[in-house]
């Protein structure tokens, strides 16, 4: 497998089941169709919050992260620093703004509001303009939850694990939609700063939607280079994250990866967006190795961790940046 392949999910279970295995063993990176996902609502993501986007600072401002539960959103250019979740604590801040959501609690329910819960869910902050920013994107969450529930059934019947394995413990998930917005550099960065420092993500997989425009998404290879990924139109490019190469005992890659800067020559045809999901499961689902790779005789490399403790470890090292 010479590149990252693109894998139609809609085609039988069990062969799709052994591409994906095979995907995420060599690259942790695979690219899907068929998902079901209507090609109005994805542009109708990009439509809308592109037009926030598109709001002067000071508009955007009324919606800044600072003091909010949860994180949720308006991030300027620099506050959060990628690189800085895999160690590398000097990293500046990435050169991207985000808007960011989550999920929500539920009144009545107590297990939106254990001390364990604390930061996973909050009410969202929705701005006014544009007025149906919050009707798409909780459309286009939900459409994403499904593509999700989808690719971790196939997962688990990749895994000789039975279909509901990994769905069974996401009934409440910590998941998050977010939308990163790389403006066009008409400066230079500060040194070592790029659009995205190397990072791998947090839960079980991601699904990004992005566009073919200049200083994208490279991903780490096995022969240890850097690997352009070119998206492709309608077509999710999926990931797998920290949890599940936990889980699979690293035989699946939780793979590093970047987004660089565009040529300083790209002018504005370097302007670029990524709508993000981040698949995360329950709070207190616990994660440990697999007893079908145990079987075969093979130490755990990790110990028990809850999704919710290995996420706030990530979270709070990406947030610990000033502005740049």
């Amino acid at each position: 497998m010479k590149e990252v392949p693109v894998i139609d999910i809609s085609q039988d279970r069990h062969e799709v089941a052994e591409m994906i295995n095979e995907a995420c063993i060599k690259w942790g990176f695979l690219e899907v169709s068929g998902h079901g996902v209507p090609k109005n609502l994805i542009d109708g993501m990009f439509s809308v919050s592109y037009e926030f986007f598109d709001l002067n600072e000071e508009e955007k401002f009324q919606y800044n992260s600072a003091g909010c539960k949860g994180g949720r959103g308006y991030y300027s250019v620099g506050e959060k620093a990628l690189a800085r979740t895999k160690g590398d604590l000097n990293a500046p801040g990435d050169q991207k703004e985000t808007f960011f959501s989550g999920a929500e609690p539920v009144d009545g329910d107590s297990y939106y509001f254990t001390r364990e819960a604390e930061g996973f869910f909050a009410k969202n902050i929705w701005p006014t303009t544009p007025a149906d920013m919050k009707q798409v994107w909780m459309m286009y969450r939900e459409a994403c939850q499904g593509v999700a529930d989808t690719l971790l059934s196939i997962f688990a019947t990749a895994l000789g694990n039975p279909p509901d394995w990994f769905v069974s413990k996401a009934d409440k998930p910590i998941s998050t939609l977010v939308v990163h917005h790389y403006p066009e550099q008409k400066t230079p960065p500060v040194y070592g700063a790029i659009r995205a420092g190397a990072h791998t993500d947090f839960g079980t997989l991601t699904l990004l939607m992005t566009e073919d425009s200049p200083g994208g998404l490279q991903v780490m290879g096995l022969d240890n280079q850097w690997h352009n990924i070119l998206p492709k139109p309608d077509t999710f490019i999926v990931n797998i994250g920290d949890l599940m190469e936990r889980w699979t005992n690293d035989t699946w890659r939780s793979t590093l990866h970047r987004v660089v800067n565009p040529p300083t020559d790209a002018g504005s045809e370097a302007r670029r967006m990524s709508v993000v999901y981040f698949h995360t499961p329950n709070y207190d689902t616990e994660v440990t190795c697999f007893d079908t790779i145990l079987v075969k005789g093979i130490t755990p490399k990790y110990p028990p961790i809850t999704a919710g403790a290995h996420h706030k470890e990530k979270i709070t090292r990406n947030n610990s940046v000033s502005k740049i």
